[in-house]
């Protein structure tokens, strides 16, 4: 398979991943929903960091049945590549977890896509160089349709918590989306970073878990809730382990700054699943989770950056 074809394979695979990628932002608002009364008392950032790491322990399980145990055999500098994921990967699901409980499922996918202007910026710092006109022209789109969906007020440049918590968080993924493709690292084996970066973020977040805790008993009470449960494991399966280690498999095919666009796919699907999926899951778990419709802010925002992906996505750069 020639790199053209290696490349739109890539491509396609990546685009599937994000389509499936955007229910588990639906799925992580409502594990939120079911772990409230579950942890009463506990401030949002305990919430948070309790959410994320059965997440990655999942993650690390995942890559053992992938791959078995030697997953884990890391070199040194396998280790450094995988504390350097870790931390960005925690910064940017801490914030972005803390920011959704302030604002939507649909809005949180949206801001997120914030480092597809982040990523070119990187990209043309690091090599000194300009990135393409088509590039900047869908970056200033995405960057439109963020501030739609934040409804920014343009004379005071005030944004609400969650949205700006999540814009936090975005600067943390687009450097971990950049460090997937570092050359330095290009030697590396992708499922053996990863896997590192899964096991030490699962200790990061337990760690902030004892740390923020007002409770002892709220460390261990959600664990008891099948629905809890559920919600997280299915949510870490299409929404954080899964798509990593999709993205640490394909991504070099592709470069640094495409496949944050292909990633915008991600939002129109998760606002979609918003529609219908909440109320699911509230029928189901008992809690009260209304569907999400359609606004204004919503359709004009998802469109920019759905229009952003497809600039980009029509005529893409000649794979390396």
């Amino acid at each position: 398979m020639n790199a053209a074809q290696k490349h739109w394979q890539a491509v396609l695979v990546l685009s599937l991943s994000s389509v499936v990628t955007g229910a588990s932002f639906v799925l992580t608002k409502a594990s939120m929903q079911a772990q409230l009364p579950l942890v009463p008392g506990e401030s949002t950032w305990f919430m948070a960091a309790q959410n994320m790491w059965p997440r990655f322990l999942i993650g690390v399980l995942m890559l053992i049945a992938l791959h078995g145990r030697g997953v884990l055999r890391l070199t040194a500098r396998e280790w450094r590549q995988a504390a350097f994921l870790a931390v960005c990967s925690a910064g940017g699901c801490l914030f972005q977890t803390d920011g959704m409980q302030f604002t939507t499922a649909s809005v949180t996918a949206f801001v997120t896509q914030f480092y597809v202007i982040l990523i070119p910026l990187w990209t043309a710092l690091a090599h000194r160089r300009m990135p393409g006109l088509r590039v900047w022209a869908a970056s200033l789109l995405v960057l439109a349709g963020v501030a739609v969906l934040a409804r920014l007020d343009w004379r005071t440049f005030h944004v609400a918590r969650g949205e700006a918590e999540v814009l936090v968080a975005a600067v943390f993924f687009s450097l971990l989306i950049m460090a997937l493709t570092w050359e330095g690292w290009s030697a590396n084996r992708p499922e053996r970073a990863v896997a590192g970066m899964f096991a030490l973020e699962a200790l990061m977040f337990f760690a902030l878990c004892l740390g923020w805790q007002r409770e002892a008993a709220s460390l261990v009470r959600p664990l008891a809730s099948p629905a809890w449960l559920i919600l997280v494991g299915t949510a870490a399966v299409i929404g954080t382990a899964g798509p990593f280690i999709v993205m640490s498999r394909w991504q070099r095919w592709v470069g640094a700054a495409e496949a944050a666009l292909i990633y915008s796919l991600t939002p129109v699907f998760s606002a979609f699943s918003g529609l219908f999926l909440p109320g699911l899951c509230a029928g189901w778990c008992g809690f009260a989770y209304a569907n999400e419709t359609a606004s204004r802010s919503l359709v004009i925002g998802g469109l920019l950056v759905l229009a952003a992906n497809l600039l980009v996505q029509l005529r893409p750069a000649a794979p390396r």
